[in-house]
């Protein structure tokens, strides 16, 4: 039994639509380097048997396919899948169990994969018939707020946080989110100073699975600088685009210890 054929057991008639969005959607897809993030839409919250029956599918997963322990999203009812709003207290997925309490504060950019075709449809209708398109202000702000995770982990993933970080530089100088970490980056090698296409070569090589030692040296020394590049060219991109972005000074205070 897969993932679709047991939502479809466990959730029956209430399910509406499910879907795979994020890296998995990209041909250069990795599933060692990465969640398989999904969104699945119930006509109604779950209840209580649901939840139980979801709980047991996800450890059946876990347990007996190899990357099952990776699927990683949220439950979310139509009604709330339709709001422009961050939705809140969503049950979700992640590690093989079912919780409680989620907040998915990178909405727009997931409705934007949606309205791009950026996914793969599991069940249902496709999932611009469902998810409403996120505004460019939507979008800036799930991305600003992005930037600022990523320099909350920029020394326990720091592989991760540079691919990251090069989308996001992708992000603000094209006005578009539909790409994948590895696309960004292979961007970002050919229009960015060489002086960064070490510790960028090095978060390629360590999302493949193909990292040596050295690469784990240049990524503990130069992920945190490539941070502060970054950051300052994202509100350079950012103001030169002739929009006003309220969170500008904050993010200006936010991230000046970035360059330290």
């Amino acid at each position: 039994m897969g993932f679709r054929e047991g939502l479809l057991t466990s959730l029956g008639s209430n399910l509406l639509g499910a879907y795979l969005l994020g890296s998995i959607a990209f041909p250069e897809f990795e599933p060692r380097g990465g969640d398989i993030d999904f969104y699945v839409v119930v006509h109604r919250p779950l209840n209580r048997k649901e939840v139980k029956d979801l709980d047991r599918l996800h450890r059946f997963l876990a347990t007996e396919f190899e990357f099952g322990s990776k699927l990683d999203g949220f439950y979310i009812p139509s009604a709330t899948a339709r709001r422009k709003e961050n939705p809140r207290g969503l049950v979700f997925a992640t590690h093989g169990r079912i919780h409680h309490g989620a907040l998915d504060d990178a909405w727009a950019l997931h409705r934007e994969h949606f309205a791009h075709s950026a996914y793969i449809r599991l069940y249902g209708p496709s999932a611009g018939r469902i998810f409403p398109r996120a505004s460019w202000p939507q979008v800036r702000s799930a991305l600003y707020r992005q930037l600022v995770y990523v320099r909350k982990i920029i020394h326990s993933d720091p592989w991760w946080a540079v691919l990251n970080l090069c989308r996001l530089l992708y992000d603000f100088k094209r006005g578009s989110v539909a790409l994948s970490k590895l696309r960004a980056a292979g961007w970002a090698l050919r229009i960015l100073p060489s002086r960064w296409r070490p510790v960028i070569y090095s978060a390629i090589k360590t999302y493949k699975g193909i990292a040596d030692r050295s690469d784990h040296m240049i990524l503990r020394r130069d992920a945190r600088e490539f941070l502060g590049f970054v950051s300052i060219r994202v509100i350079a991109f950012d103001i030169a685009s002739n929009s006003r972005l309220e969170k500008t000074p904050y993010l200006r205070k936010s991230l000046a210890g970035a360059r330290k």
